[in-house]
């Protein structure tokens, strides 16, 4: 998504996060361990973990980025075309994680971030280029993916498997092939992305 002004962005970021936190208080605490919500297996907690290490590895760019370093993206030994994997490796490193743990570091990245975003003026966060490790892009084309596309993102893929599971009993639904966080469809190349896509 694009923006226009700081506020806009603070708006969709808060938006989104409120969403998503409205749904997860809906889910039983004893389903948020439960595998097939996302991937090969993923759990709620797991989802939310995701969208915590995200957040964090947006961080850690941006306080490298300010010393003037040109941070790895989107992560040490990732390319952007390598962004399933990527997710792989922070599942299989998180995966263990009670959901407590993982939402505690999610409030505090989203804390964190707002605070980011307070701070800068509208040139700051929409100007092209305005801090070198963005390279062409806005600090905004990072924030967006990281945080309200993010969290909209993982409410689908909740809604989606709620739905799936309603009926007692029933195993949880398989998401479309396109969601999946490791796997691409066969025979269709990759697009070069121009900016940055979590």
């Amino acid at each position: 998504m694009r923006y226009d002004s700081q506020q806009a962005l603070v708006t969709d970021i808060r938006r989104a996060h409120d969403a998503l936190c409205a749904q997860l208080r809906e889910i039983p605490k004893s389903r948020c361990a439960e595998p097939g919500v996302w991937g090969d297996g993923w759990s709620v907690s797991d989802l939310v973990a995701h969208l915590a290490e995200w957040q964090s590895m947006f961080l850690v760019r941006h306080d490298e980025g300010l010393t003037g370093a040109m941070p790895r993206m989107p992560a040490t030994g990732f390319r952007w075309n390598e962004t399933p994997k990527a997710n792989r490796v922070i599942w299989e490193k998180l995966c263990l994680r009670s959901l407590p743990s993982v939402r505690a570091d999610f409030d505090s990245g989203y804390r964190r971030i707002l605070a980011i975003v307070d701070s800068l003026s509208g040139e700051q966060l929409l100007m092209p280029g305005h801090f070198a490790w963005t390279g062409k892009h806005s600090l905004t084309s990072y924030l967006g993916p990281n945080t309200a596309s993010h969290y909209r993102f993982a409410l689908r893929v909740i809604r989606r498997w709620l739905v799936g599971t309603e009926e007692v009993g029933t195993p949880a639904a398989r998401p479309s092939k396109r969601l999946q966080p490791t796997r691409a469809r066969k025979g269709v190349a990759r697009r070069k992305l121009e900016r940055p896509r979590l």
